[in-house]
């Protein structure tokens, strides 16, 4: 008796085990286009060479991410964004064409952040002030 129900338990997790069902996704087309636009942007974009404001740089994330709250909170209206270098983390602020333009933003920050100084950066075109 065991081994009879044991067969039938065996059969029946094999047979829906080997069931597979279709599932079709109707999409509209405008979506489908948006995200084919959306692919060819970021395929196509580009870095380009320009300046910004080195903040910190830490092989310590938490250390990175407690001076970037910081800097949020000084300064709410400043563009800032943080990369991984193996093996610091690096908060940058700004993102400017020329260096002086990237000047006019070390010399506002100073006070707060002595040991803030300009770098290069790459950005895409609209990451740029």
């Amino acid at each position: 008796m065991k081994q009879l129900f044991l067969i039938i338990l065996i059969c029946g997790i094999a047979e829906f085990a080997t069931a597979q069902g279709v599932i079709n996704i109707v999409q509209d087309a405008e979506i489908e286009s948006a995200l084919q636009r959306h692919k060819e942007i970021n395929q196509s974009t580009q870095k380009i060479k320009g300046w910004c404001v080195m903040i910190s740089a830490s092989t310590d994330r938490a250390k990175m991410m407690s001076a970037k709250a910081q800097f949020l909170r000084d300064y709410p209206y400043i563009q800032m964004d943080w990369i991984y270098e193996n093996p610091y983390f690096k908060l940058r602020a700004g993102a400017y064409n020329t260096k002086m333009e990237a000047a006019g933003l070390l010399k506002k920050i100073k006070g707060l952040y002595p040991s803030a100084y300009i770098t290069r950066g790459e950005f895409t075109p609209r990451e740029l002030l």
